[in-house]
C-alpha cells in the first residue's frame, strides 16, 4: 500500500479528526508537532516508501495523528519542529548488544571511578546519538535492564537470558567453582554428558530445559541465548551442549513464544543450528571446517546457505566485530571524527595510555611488535583477519542471494575492545552490510520493522504510524539514497521527548 494513499484514506482521516477534536479541547505541554516532514516506512525489503510532506502530532510519548495542516488545529502550547526538506524515520533497533561494563576496561582502580561513572552515563546517549532507540541485550538480567531503562536519555532495552552448561562458553571464563555461585547459575542446564561436575546442592529438577526456560520467562526475558563455542585463544576444546539438549530448550521456548538465539560463528555451529530448531544465529560464519577438501566444502557451504534459508533461521552477520578487533591496532583509530561523539574524552585519553592498551598488546604479541612500526603492525594484523572476513562476506552474500532472513545486530561490544563502543559500532556495521551486497532499503528495513517483528514489538515500534511509540529520528538526508544520511540526524525523539543530537554527543561537555 502506497504511503501517499495511506495518509488520505477515509477511515484514516475519520480517526484523525476524532483525535483532533480531543486535542483542541485542552492544552498539553508535552505535545509536539513536526510540520511538513516526509515520512519513510518499510513494510518489507522491497516495500520501503517515502511519503509526501505531512504533519506528525505526538502526545504522551505516542504518535497521535499524521495528516496535512495539523498546525491549524492544535493548541498554541504544542511545541513545533519545522520538518520541511527533512525525513522522519523510526528509531533504529540493534538486536545484539551487551550493555553491562565499559568496553576495554577490566580493572577496578579507585582513581578511575570518576572516568567510569562518566562513561556509564554516556553509553546510553552514544547509542541514541547514532539513532538507536531500542536494543536487545543478549546476556542481560532483569535488574540491570530495569536500571538501564530508568536513565533519562537512551534506548529502551530488552534482554535474553543466557542458558549455559558447566565449563562451556561463556562459563569457562570463570573459576570452576565460581560458575556455580553467580546469579546466572539459575539458568545453567544439567548436562547429562557431565554428570559429575556439579556441586552436591545442585538440584537437577530445576535445571532441566523446561524449568530453566520457564524461569527465564518468569523473570522477564524476551528470549533465550544458547552457545555452540569450542573455544579460542587460551580456552580451547570446550564442551558444547548436545543437539538433544538444545532441541528441548528450543521446544520449551517455542511453547512460551520466546525466540532462541545461538552464539556460533563456525561452520560446525551452523550445522548444529540446523539440527536444533533455534530461531537466530547471532554471528556470521567466520570459520570454515578445517582439514577438509576445499572444493567439496564450498559445495557444502552453498547447501548450508540453502538449508538455513529453508529452515527460516535468521542470521546476524556481525561483520564489524572482526573489523573492531583489528582496529585496536590502528594507530589512527582515535582520529576518526565519529569516535569523539561516542567515547567520553577522559576515557578516550585513558584508552591511549599503557594501561588502556592492554588488549592491543595481547593481540600484537604474535607479530613481533618490537620489529615493526605501528603502521606495519596494523597491516600485519589486518592481513591475518582477511580469511575470516572473506568467509563471512561470502556466506552472508550466499544467504542474501537465497533470500534468508538477515537481521541487524552489531554485537556491541564483542569483547574488551574500545573499537566497538556503543552506537558507533552499530553505525559501522551498516557500512559492512553494504559492502556485503545488501541494498539501502534492505538495511533500512532490517534496522526498523524487521527487528521490531523479531522482538515481537511491531505493534508499538518499527514504523511511523498513529498509535505507535514516538521513537523517531529527524534526518536532513534520505537514508534510502546514501548510508551517510544516518550521519545527518538532527533530532532524536525518545518516547516522545525531543533531544537535539548534539546534546547526546560525548563532546557536549
Amino acid at each position: 500500500m502506497m504511503l501517499s494513499n495511506y495518509f488520505v484514506s477515509p477511515s484514516y482521516l475519520l480517526t484523525t479528526g476524532l483525535l483532533l477534536s480531543a486535542f483542541t479541547s485542552m492544552a498539553h505541554a508535552d505535545s509536539l508537532l513536526i510540520k511538513q516532514v516526509r515520512i519513510i516506512n518499510s513494510a518489507s525489503d522491497q516495500q520501503t516508501q517515502v511519503s509526501k510532506a505531512t504533519d506528525v502530532l505526538i502526545r504522551d510519548g505516542k504518535i497521535q495523528a499524521i495528516a496535512p495542516n495539523l498546525n491549524k488545529k492544535v493548541d498554541r502550547a504544542t511545541s513545533q519542529i519545522d520538518g520541511r526538506g527533512r525525513f522522519l524515520i523510526p528509531g533504529l533497533i540493534d538486536t545484539h548488544v551487551h550493555l553491562d561494563g565499559v568496553p576495554g576496561y577490566a580493572g577496578d582502580e579507585p582513581k578511575d571511578e570518576a572516568m567510569l561513572r562518566e562513561a556509564r552515563l554516556q553509553m546510553p546517549r552514544s547509542y541514541a546519538y547514532f539513532g538507536f532507540t531500542t536494543v536487545l541485550d543478549l546476556t542481560g538480567d532483569a535488574k540491570f535492564i530495569a536500571k538501564w531503562n530508568a536513565q533519562p536519555a537512551g534506548p529502551q532495552a530488552y534482554f535474553c537470558t543466557p542458558v549455559t552448561i558447566p565449563n562451556g562458553y561463556p562459563a569457562s571464563w570463570m573459576d570452576k567453582d565460581l560458575q556455580f555461585q553467580v546469579p546466572a547459575t539459575k539458568y545453567m542446564l544439567f548436562d547429562p554428558a557431565q554428570p559429575n561436575v556439579y556441586p552436591t546442592n545442585f538440584n537437577v529438577d530445576v535445571h532441566t530445559p523446561q524449568a530453566v526456560v520457564t524461569a527465564a520467562k518468569q523473570d522477564g526475558a524476551s528470549c533465550i541465548k544458547v552457545f555452540y563455542e569450542t573455544g579460542f585463544g587460551a580456552k580451547k576444546n570446550l564442551p558444547v551442549p548436545s543437539v538433544e539438549l538444545i532441541q528441548d530448550v528450543a521446544q520449551q521456548a517455542k511453547r512460551l513464544n520466546m525466540p532462541v538465539y545461538l552464539h556460533g560463528n563456525s561452520q560446525d555451529s551452523y550445522e548444529f543450528a540446523l539440527k536444533t530448531g533455534i530461531t537466530t544465529l547471532v554471528h556470521g560464519m567466520w570459520h570454515e571446517a578445517k582439514n577438509v577438501e576445499q572444493f567439496a566444502n564450498q559445495m557444502r557451504l552453498t547447501q548450508i546457505a540453502d538449508e538455513i534459508t529453508k529452515a527460516n533461521i535468521s542470521v546476524q552477520p556481525t561483520m564489524q566485530v572482526l573489523y573492531g578487533e583489528h582496529e585496536v591496532l590502528n594507530p589512527d583509530f582515535f582520529k576518526n571524527p565519529l569516535v569523539a561523539h561516542a567515547i567520553p574524552q577522559q576515557l578516550m585519553a585513558w584508552y591511549q595510555t599503557e594501561a588502556g592498551q592492554w588488549m592491543k598488546n595481547i593481540l600484537a604479541e604474535d607479530f613481533e611488535p618490537a620489529t615493526k612500526t605501528p603502521t606495519e603492525l596494523y597491516q600485519a594484523v589486518k592481513t591475518m583477519y582477511q580469511k575470516p572476513l572473506s568467509t563471512v562476506r561470502r556466506m552472508t552474500s550466499a544467504l542474501h542471494q537465497k533470500g534468508a532472513h538477515i537481521m541487524f545486530g552489531s554485537d556491541t561490544p564483542s569483547g574488551p575492545f574500545y573499537t566497538q563502543f556503543p552506537g558507533v559500532n552499530g553505525r559501522w556495521e551498516m557500512d559492512r552490510w553494504l559492502e556485503a551486497g545488501m541494498s539501502l532499503p534492505e538495511l533500512f528495513h532490517a534496522l526498523t520493522m524487521k527487528n521490531a517483528r523479531a522482538l515481537g514489538l511491531e505493534k508499538s515500534i518499527g514504523s511511523v504510524e498513529v498509535g505507535k511509540q514516538a521513537d523517531l529520528l529527524l534526518l536532513s538526508a534520505n537514508p534510502l539514497r546514501d548510508v551517510r544520511a544516518y550521519d545527518t540526524i538532527e533530532q532524536v525523539i525518545l518516547r516522545g521527548k525531543v533531544h537535539q543530537r548534539a546534546t547526546l554527543s560525548a563532546k557536549r561537555n
